[in-house]
Parts: C-alpha cells; structure tokens; sequence
C-alpha cells in the first residue's frame, strides 16, 4: 500500500506507521513541519523496517499552496490511505484571554485538518478508490467549558466528515472520524488522569480502518462513555466539573 500520513511527527501518527510497518511491507510518505523531525523519524523507521519505504516532506501546514501542491505531486501514483493527523490542544484559558493564540489554534485545528481533509477527499475522488482517515477526538462531542475551543475544532471536523461520507456514500472511498479518548502523548504531558497508551490507540485506529470503520473510538470504551456523556440533560450537565 501507499500510505501517506499528514503531521508524521506526532506521537499517534507515529504508533499507526509503526503497526502498519510491522505487518506488511508499504510506501510511506511523512508529512509535516520540520524538517528535521521528520527526517530523524523516516531514517529511524527506515532502519526499523526496511522493507517498506519511507520518504518525508516539510510544508507549511496551513499554506494553501503547498497543501494544492502536495496534492497535486501524489496524484501521479494511487494513493491507497491517507492519515490526517495534525492538531494541537488548545488551553482553553489562554484561548479566552489571547485571541491571537486562539486564531493560530483555529488555523491549524480547523481551517488547515479541513484543508487537508478536503484536498485528499479529492485526490481519492479522482482516482475512484482510497481511504482516507481523519483524526479528531472524543472533546468534539459534547461542549464542555474547560475544552470547549479544542472541541468545537474537533466537531467541526466531525460534521465535515460525516458529509464526505455521504458524498462518497456508494464509491469505492472511505472517509472514517477517528475519536481517540485522552491519550499519552507530549501534548498531554501537563494534564492529570490516566491515558491510553499511543500504540493501543494505533492498534484500534489501523484495524478500523483496514474495517472500514465509519467512526472509531479509541480505546472503544469511549463509544460508551460518550454516548454516555451525550445522553445527559444540560440542566444537569452545566452543574458538572469534567
């Protein structure tokens, strides 16, 4: 397969190469912003898994350009999958204070993960088949006062999914709305509770999508939990602290 992962560099992103690496030999392309990660993450996996092949590019995650022009270079080969990774946990008392850092927080969020979104969906349109996997959270599906910035993000591309599947509804394209739940990684390492594992998150993500999964929670407990969540009337939802 031909696999292409945008924000390589992130920790979930990372753990979803390496379990496709280890069961079968791919072509992998890793995108993201620096230069350098990127090309420390493809020589370690090269290293790892030589049977497959990595390759990495830089861009500006939020240029229009180069987003158009990435899309542009991966339609001269078929692109099987597609991993849209890319995002950043917004605090949200700095977001209510600094509407400068809510602005870059929404770009990259919103307006760049629906830009990739968008273009790939496109890419996989022109060439009739694909799978294309988007990564949002569990935060996107309910408001809560303490996220609620990073989760109205995350519901937005919740909603931009679920209307590319019905646009692909009957096409050989899959779009699937990945919801992990609270997740070790470096961009939670300020936060308290207890978090899923990356690889244990990787390992539901990849089997969803070889499924071809509409919506996958990961872990799966968190389907429940938020239908939970979900279920509860706001006149006693506003009194909870969670």
């Amino acid at each position: 397969m031909r696999i292409v992962v945008i924000s390589a560099t992130s920790a979930i992103a990372r753990a979803c190469i390496s379990k496709w690496a280890d069961s079968a030999d791919h072509e992998f392309l890793l995108v993201g912003r620096s230069a350098v990660k990127l090309k420390a993450i493809e020589a370690d996996y090269s290293l790892r898994f030589p049977s497959s092949k990595f390759s990495s590019l830089a861009i500006d995650l939020n240029s229009v350009s180069d987003i158009s022009s990435l899309t542009e270079s991966l339609a001269r080969k078929p692109v099987d999958l597609a991993l849209v990774a890319q995002g950043s946990l917004t605090e949200q008392s700095q977001a209510s204070s600094e509407l400068g850092y809510l602005e870059q927080q929404l770009e990259l969020n919103v307006i760049s993960a629906g830009l990739f979104t968008e273009s790939l969906a496109g890419l996989f349109d022109r060439q009739g088949f694909g799978t294309l996997g988007v990564i949002g959270s569990v935060a996107g599906d309910r408001g809560r006062a303490y996220n609620y910035s990073y989760g109205a993000a995350k519901a937005f591309l919740a909603t931009y999914t679920e209307g590319l599947q019905q646009r692909f509804s009957g096409s050989k394209v899959r779009v699937c709305l990945i919801k992990p739940g609270p997740t070790a990684t470096p961009m939670t390492s300020a936060h308290q509770g207890k978090m899923a594992d990356p690889a244990d998150v990787a390992a539901v993500i990849v089997a969803g999508l070889a499924r071809g999964k509409r919506v996958i929670y990961a872990p799966k407990l968190w389907r429940i939990i938020m239908l939970a969540v979900r279920s509860i009337p706001f006149a006693i939802f506003k009194r909870l602290n969670f």
